[in-house]
């Protein structure tokens, strides 16, 4: 919790700027050097600020931040399982909902050799690839482009969202837990996410073992509008045993 007004305008204004120097805010908020290293170390414990030599950097969460293309490389063979088996679940003339994520992009990629089949998606990367298959219908939200996810964000694509009804939606997180639900870490994102949940008839969360494991600042859906968790049998005993206790949403390992 931020205990200043101060405070709040510095988080503001080095979201704006993404990086900035302590001179920078020393000379923009008029305090002096030890009171600005004073709100930087209160900023960092928001998780979305992360302290370098010199000034500060918003990083929304360290994760989020890796390239694309790194995060796609990573546990490649399970997530093509889980694309695969996702995948399986859609029959030709369904429509489907494909958020942004590596794991949703190989859903896509499993796709691709179907026909008669509607995919919806906020993933530049995503529709780019299933445009290659003309029959396929293609369709994207709209909205306003998040580079370091390849997604289109925002009130466009919200209200996009809300005018459609769909049979399936796969959507990826940074993290779940059955205590905390699904979290990514950028707000505006989970707001598509969750409006994804509340258009489609089944919803499958892919993710890989290590999503279990992890935490990120954004809680954006419990589990009332999850059908089943789509992840590999590599997913920790302890956190099988938790979903089975619960009994929902279902856990499909492969």
């Amino acid at each position: 919790m931020l205990n200043s007004t101060r405070q709040i305008q510095m988080k503001e204004y080095i979201e704006k700027k993404k990086n900035v120097t302590v001179q920078q805010l020393i000379e923009h908020f008029r305090v002096s050097d030890m009171t600005v290293r004073r709100d930087l170390i209160q900023l960092e414990k928001l998780g979305s600020f992360k302290r370098v030599h010199g000034g500060v950097v918003f990083t929304e969460d360290l994760e989020e931040e890796i390239l694309l293309s790194i995060r796609e490389d990573s546990h490649k063979q399970e997530k093509e399982r889980i694309a695969e088996k996702a995948a399986s679940l859609v029959q030709e003339g369904q429509s489907v909902l494909l958020d942004a994520g590596s794991t949703t992009l190989e859903v896509a990629r499993k796709l691709l050799s179907l026909a008669n089949i509607t995919i919806i998606t906020n993933a530049i990367n995503v529709a780019s690839l299933l445009s290659q298959n003309v029959n396929l219908q293609v369709i994207m939200t709209g909205g306003d482009v998040r580079h370091s996810t390849q997604s289109l964000v925002g009130p466009t694509a919200v209200q996009f969202l809300r005018r459609i009804q769909v049979d399936h939606a796969f959507i990826g997180c940074s993290g779940l837990s059955l205590g905390r639900g699904l979290m990514n870490s950028n707000m505006v994102e989970g707001e598509v996410k969750r409006t994804m949940m509340t258009v489609t008839r089944h919803v499958y969360v892919v993710a890989d073992h290590t999503k279990f494991e992890q935490t990120a600042f954004n809680t954006f859906a419990g589990w009332d509008h999850v059908d089943a968790v789509i992840s590999s049998i590599q997913v920790k005993e302890e956190y099988q045993r938790e979903f089975e206790a619960k009994g929902h949403p279902r856990l499909i390992l492969v």
